[in-house]
């Protein structure tokens, strides 16, 4: 074996990661993977900005001068360094992390490893650098969704109940409506019309808590975003107002990605409604598609490498401080007044993100703008073009047979009311089992199930699954105001199967139960 010094010295200079030699409290020596950290064209342009003019060639910074001012916990940096080396000193090594500064002036996270080196006349340290940022990224990314979670399950169990509730609430105020006009009331039915607008509102609230919980029923299917934001120029131009400036830059042909239309939908309408918040006195908004090759590299380390669609919206609103952007994505963070936003608006967007296997970022600075930016993975397939609108109500009137398995009373006896009224027999079931039981009795066809999806006894998807089994190929509408990431209690929906989210109106019944029968 060679000289202990050679082969040491061999493994410094080959070494990977950047290494420091610190005398006294100054770095005196570095590896060339310490250089190229540090963004410096050689050692010897390092040594010229911290030692210049001394000609001994030898570094000699403290490394407070390699660092900003500051630390993150707000800590002087040369006093905070002093005792960081005090406490390796004292106990041989130590291990914390710290924010140097590279040559063209970025910060950067770093794990420190001082190990003490016993050598006359004084000690030396030993200092090993290896960068943070992508694990201090992972490490993010996992509180939020551990928060996101939390929350998550809370609002899925609340928004459960709370949809049985709002289907009550619009269905009555629609039918209380028709019928004051019918009477020539206008006044009153105006009152009923407010009503039905604050369901309409409290079920918006709702659908978000599901959205970012992934309690939210989807339909992916190969959507082009060319098209699909396209469409929404108008509105979105209406949206933010004529104080603003807006921008859409779509580029040539399809970009396809496997989302769900509506959800996409909202999350662009999410973005423009937030930056024309920031933006009270005017000013510009950008929203720009495009595709993006993605790399481990970049920021989103967690995504995969590949293709994807770039959707970037962009302002020149007040911005936000580094505290703000921390918890941008936050459920129910909002730095807007008292009830001026739920919150609910970027935490919506960064769900839907990663319910399409992409993700989300914010760029911002005070007095600077924002920048967030969606990242949703390519798909090959060909895009599918968004359903028809509903039929008009005078078309969904019949005389099949349905059997509706609902196990709140007052949802079971608004439907019943509402299908038997269009000319529908109706065989009523407050639960899964009671349903079975029927279908096992009856001895007619039954050209319909509607079932509810959480029931005592027996769920709905256990229910339809027996049924199968006595009538296979019964059409089936599964109502769900919960399903957990596009699953119906666990059971994934067949594609010929309906979902009707709860809370929906009659005449959007009507218009499920008339296409699904009508469906070859």
């Amino acid at each position: 074996m060679g000289d202990p010094n050679d082969v040491y010295k061999a493994l410094f200079e080959l070494s990977p990661d950047a290494i420091l030699i610190i005398e006294g409290d100054r770095f005196v020596d570095c590896n060339p993977a310490a250089v190229k950290t540090l963004r410096f064209p050689s050692k010897q342009a390092l040594i010229e900005r911290y030692t210049p003019g001394e000609g001994d060639n030898v570094l000699g910074a403290h490394p407070a001068e390699l660092s900003p001012m500051t630390q993150p916990d707000g800590r002087n940096s040369f006093e905070k360094a002093d005792e960081m080396m005090q406490i390796a000193f004292e106990r041989g090594s130590h291990c914390f992390e710290w924010d140097h500064v590279r040559a063209d002036g970025e910060v950067f996270s770093v794990e420190v490893m001082l190990t003490v080196v016993a050598r006359e006349p004084k000690h030396i340290l030993h200092v090993v650098w290896r960068e943070i940022a992508e694990r201090k990224q992972i490490e993010q990314d996992l509180r939020l969704a551990q928060r996101l979670e939390s929350v998550g399950r809370l609002a899925g169990g609340i928004a459960h109940d709370f949809n049985n509730i709002l289907v009550v609430i619009l269905s009555h105020a629609a039918l209380l409506q028709r019928d004051l006009r019918a009477a020539d009331l206008p006044e009153l039915a105006e009152q009923a019309r407010e009503i039905g607008a604050a369901g309409d509102r409290a079920a918006a609230l709702t659908r978000q808590l599901l959205t970012f919980s992934r309690g939210h029923p989807t339909r992916q299917r190969p959507t082009d975003l060319v098209e699909l934001l396209g469409s929404l120029g108008s509105m979105l131009s209406r949206l933010i107002g004529e104080d603003i400036d807006f921008e859409l830059d779509l580029p040539p042909g399809p970009i396809t990605v496997q989302a769900d239309q509506s959800q996409i939908e909202q999350l662009v309408v999410n973005l423009a409604a937030n930056a024309r918040d920031a933006m009270p006195s005017g000013g510009a908004l950008r929203v720009e598609l495009s595709r993006h090759a993605h790399g481990k590299s970049d920021v989103l380390p967690r995504l995969e490498s590949g293709s994807y669609a770039a959707i970037r919206v962009i302002d020149t609103g007040e911005g936000m401080t580094p505290e703000q952007l921390e918890r941008a994505f936050d459920p129910f963070y909002t730095t807007k007044p008292p009830g001026s936003g739920s919150g609910l608006g970027l935490a919506t967007v960064h769900s839907i993100a990663e319910q399409c296997g992409g993700g989300a970022t914010i760029e911002s600075a005070l007095a600077e703008g924002t920048t967030v930016s969606v990242l949703l993975p390519l798909c090959s397939a060909e895009p599918v073009s968004a359903e028809l609108p509903p039929p008009a109500s005078e078309a969904l009137e019949g005389s099949e047979t349905i059997l509706l398995a609902e196990d709140e009373d007052a949802i079971r006896t608004l439907m019943c009311n509402a299908l038997e009224q269009c000319g529908y027999h109706v065989l009523r079931a407050a639960d899964g089992s009671a349903a079975l039981e029927i279908a096992q009795s009856y001895d007619s066809n039954i050209d319909l199930v509607i079932t509810d999806v959480v029931m005592p006894r027996l769920s709905g998807p256990d229910f339809v699954q027996q049924l199968q089994e006595i009538r296979p190929g019964t059409k089936v509408i599964f109502m769900s105001g919960y399903a957990q990431d596009g699953t119906v209690s666990g059971a994934t929906v067949d594609a010929s199967a309906e979902i009707l989210e709860k809370p929906f109106s009659p005449d959007v019944l009507l218009s499920s139960v008339r296409k699904l029968l009508d469906r070859t």
